[in-house]
């Protein structure tokens, strides 16, 4: 059905208010997402089928008059499907004609400057399983979710139960078991799958925003003063010092975001990591469709007076191995 927008058309109408939402920031994709998901993979078709190898067996000792020590390995396989994307938005051509503010087509394009948001919407979906966008959130290649327990050679896997996020004691605590589960990741052959350099190379913590204040508390400069484990501060060493996370020169990134549906549950990812814990696939960027009386080439146009703007574009998003990805979950 078209849209008559006779709100905005309206005969002599103010314009100071026709580009409210011209500039919102939110309808361009968050930079920090490159840091947790690998942007550059491009789609050839419908579906992606992946491969990689297990870990190789290590050196062993050799003695001499003895057989050399063999130990097969074996790979694992999984698929990643692109997904069709689209969005129409109609009117009357007496709409566009009557557009008082001369910004309907302007607005209409918002909807594919907004394609922007696809990658970021995709990663959250990953991120908590949820299906705000994506029809179906993958599995891991190693047949679990995003994040789970008993995988990597350790019984907590990359899902931590934490302390909460009330206090910055209760926060810098979790952050530094996650960096000592890390630290406690095996290769599938009983040696360290990490390195210590990608582990202290940094990380990115995404937290609810309404948990910004507790994370800032924790893990950005403190100019005020110490803060105590209940949030309060030491008014007798009222003087300028470093949060004790700086001083490890700990490379933090914090990223507060209300996509985050649970107000407690949290997570870490290392910089440093060999392989990003996200991918995106892009088959077919945006591309953008008009129907316009203009054109006189539509039955649509001819016979209802009926326009239009399209915009497509096809992509998917996956799990790789995560073993670069923490999460923190509180009850």
């Amino acid at each position: 059905m078209a849209v008559i927008a006779s709100d905005v058309l309206a005969n002599g109408l103010r314009t100071e208010f026709a580009d409210t939402y011209a500039g919102v920031k939110n309808r361009v994709a968050d930079s920090r997402l490159a840091m947790v998901m690998d942007l550059s993979m491009t789609a050839t078709n419908a579906k992606h089928e992946f491969a990689y190898f297990n870990a190789a067996p290590h050196m062993a000792h050799w003695p001499r008059g003895t057989t050399i020590a063999q130990k097969d390995f074996d790979s694992v396989q999984f698929s990643t499907p692109v997904f069709d994307w689209g969005r129409r938005i109609g009117w009357h051509k007496n709409d566009r004609k009557d557009d008082q503010t001369q910004s309907l087509m302007d607005v209409a394009r918002m909807a594919g400057e907004s394609a922007a948001l696809t990658p970021l919407r995709m990663f959250f979906d990953l991120l908590q399983n949820g299906t705000t966008l994506m029809p179906a959130v993958p599995n891991a290649p190693d047949g679990a979710a995003f994040f789970a327990d008993s995988r990597f050679g350790t019984s907590e896997g990359n899902l931590i139960t934490g302390g909460g996020v009330a206090t910055t004691a209760a926060i810098q605590g979790d952050y530094y078991t996650a960096i000592e589960t890390f630290k406690s990741f095996q290769d599938g052959q009983a040696q360290p799958l990490l390195s210590d350099d990608a582990i202290d190379s940094g990380v990115v913590i995404i937290h609810p925003a309404a948990a910004t204040e507790a994370f800032e508390q924790a893990f950005i400069q403190q100019r005020q003063g110490v803060l105590g484990p209940d949030n309060t501060t030491d008014a007798v060493t009222s003087v300028q010092v470093s949060n004790v996370v700086q001083d490890a020169s700990r490379n933090v990134t914090l990223w507060g975001s209300n996509r985050l549906t649970d107000a407690n549950d949290w997570y870490i990812f290392l910089k440093g990591a060999p392989k990003l814990p996200t991918f995106l696939l892009t088959r077919e960027g945006i591309t953008e469709y008009q129907c316009l009386d203009t054109d006189n080439n539509s039955d649509r146009v001819r016979d209802r007076g009926e326009e239009y703007v399209q915009f497509e574009e096809r992509s998917g998003a996956g799990i790789a191995l995560p073993f670069g990805a923490i999460k923190l979950s509180n009850a």
